[in-house]
């Protein structure tokens, strides 16, 4: 995989609690993934179409109010960190910045726990959306796009891709050096809420 340079900031919050963050995707995850392979990468850029046209479609009409505040719901609950594992994927190698008051030996530990924590979670959200794809498909009865059966297969797709981003650097295919932001010239400050997060 050809990708560019990953950097990744552990920050600190007023509580001392740790979160790993990268600037978000933006507009990118929206773009085809030309390096991805498989057919996970293949249907992803597919699949997130086809969630936004049902979004947009329930947005605009009235009696799906319910829907609407449903899928709010659930889309509140996705891992914030997930954009940053998928990212992973085509990263040619990923530099991890941390305060210098922390030891890189340990950084690097608490971000390999992390990324084992969450490539667990997300196996388990992939198992249980694909169980639950024949259920979704089946709502095709109900008046209005299927925007059930798209969220389903967008998340079944997100789960897989944020775990192979996760699997790939445990497996160190992906190069990880760790240090400390001032050898960048960088100050890690406390968590922006422009940032991905995900609290250990």
């Amino acid at each position: 995989m050809g990708g560019g340079r990953m950097r990744i900031w552990l920050r600190l919050d007023s509580r001392q609690r740790w979160s790993f963050q990268a600037e978000p995707e933006g507009e990118e995850e929206r773009r085809p993934p030309v390096l991805s392979q498989g057919i996970a990468g293949r249907l992803w850029p597919r699949l997130l179409a086809e969630y936004h046209r049902a979004r947009r479609a329930i947005e605009m009409t009235e009696r799906m109010a319910w829907m609407r505040a449903l899928l709010r719901k659930l889309e509140a609950r996705v891992d914030p960190s997930e954009s940053l594992l998928r990212r992973m994927r085509t990263a040619a190698e990923i530099v991890l910045l941390h305060p210098e008051s922390l030891s890189a030996p340990l950084v690097r530990r608490r971000f390999f726990r992390f990324l084992r924590r969450r490539a667990r979670a997300h196996a388990r959200g992939a198992v249980l959306n694909a169980l639950l794809l024949p259920v979704t498909a089946a709502m095709a009865i109900l008046p209005g796009p299927n925007v059930f059966f798209a969220w389903n297969a967008y998340r079944l797709i997100a789960h897989l891709l944020a775990w192979r981003g996760a699997r790939r650097v445990l497996r160190q295919d992906c190069p990880v050096h760790v240090r400390a932001a001032s050898e960048e010239g960088i100050i890690v400050s406390r968590a922006s809420p422009q940032l991905h997060a995900e609290g250990i």
